[in-house]
């Protein structure tokens, strides 16, 4: 009897440690408080690290890390600190769980718009797409940013139009091909997808996301209209 309650009670407190020192580099975002968008893994261990000392606890230890990414990017949005951590956390949730597609989706929109780094964005994606390669969110999202970020019109129906060859790709995917194949003004088709991202999306983050972009897209429209008078 005291074999089989030490051989549950010894992994779950290495675990417990384990959890506890993979997600406490977070702690020190206070000192690092309006610095440039950098990350620096010089504080987070890397996902290889987690993974084997996760004692085959990784989607645990995967969703404990993802809700400290949200709140640390919550911290952010309050003005409490910049974001440099952000894509080592992505990075260790989905090296932990690449099966997890919603922090691929959520972390490429946060680096290509909040950290002005398409090329962060677009490898996250790519990397969800290996290890997801049936699912239509991923190369959906692709084809976002080559619009909406680098208004390469061309990849971006490339990627609509593989996406809604995917199984259970629904019609937005379609949708969205046919607005970049019609060409029309790049910030008017901007705002419709934003538009169209918020109403079909279930996830929070992402309606706050839209709401926050199309706000800024739409005085953008109005003061360069004021301008024209």
């Amino acid at each position: 009897m005291r074999e089989r309650v030490r051989r549950v009670i010894i992994p779950a407190v290495v675990f417990a440690v384990v959890l506890a020192g993979a997600v406490s580099a977070t702690v020190r975002v206070k000192q690092y408080t309006y610095r440039p968008y950098l990350y620096d893994n010089l504080y987070l261990p890397s996902g290889k690290f987690v993974e084997e000392a996760s004692l085959g606890y990784k989607q645990i230890v995967a969703d404990a890390i993802w809700f400290q990414a949200i709140q640390y990017y919550g911290g952010f949005r309050k003005d409490e600190h910049d974001l440099r951590y952000f894509e080592g956390l992505i990075g260790l949730v989905t090296d932990l769980d690449p099966h997890f597609v919603f922090p691929y989706v959520f972390g490429a929109v946060v680096m290509s718009q909040d950290m002005e780094s398409f090329d962060s964005g677009l490898r996250l994606l790519q990397k969800g797409m290996r290890h997801n390669p049936t699912n239509w969110k991923l190369p959906f999202e692709v084809g976002f940013l080559y619009f909406v970020d680098a208004g390469n019109h061309d990849m971006a129906a490339r990627y609509f139009d593989l996406a809604s060859r995917m199984p259970g790709a629904p019609d937005l995917t379609r949708r969205f091909a046919a607005f970049v194949y019609s060409r029309a003004g790049h910030e008017a088709l901007s705002i419709r997808m934003w538009e169209e991202l918020k109403e079909t999306t279930e996830e929070p983050f992402m309606r706050e996301l839209a709401d926050r972009y199309l706000e800024k897209l739409r005085r953008r429209v109005t003061s360069r209209r004021g301008g024209e008078r």
